[in-house]
């Protein structure tokens, strides 16, 4: 199955992943990174990075009530 070539927008965006807090461009030729994940954790199985993301969003509510 072909992979589907991402149309490049003019404006590419900064964006930070949710699970590892990278900051990435969004989106970019021959990269693997989504909308909410960097390249590294895009090639996470899809039930590694739910139970990633839910860890991090837990963790960062966490970190807010500490504060």
């Amino acid at each position: 199955m072909a992979r589907k070539e991402p149309k490049l927008q003019p404006a590419s965006k900064d964006k930070k992943c949710q699970i590892c807090g990278t900051e990435y461009t969004y989106p970019q030729k021959d990269s693997r990174s989504t909308r909410f994940h960097c390249e590294l954790c895009a090639e996470l199985s899809p039930i590694h990075r739910k139970v990633m993301s839910r860890m991090a969003k837990r963790i960062q509510q966490i970190e807010r009530k500490l504060k």
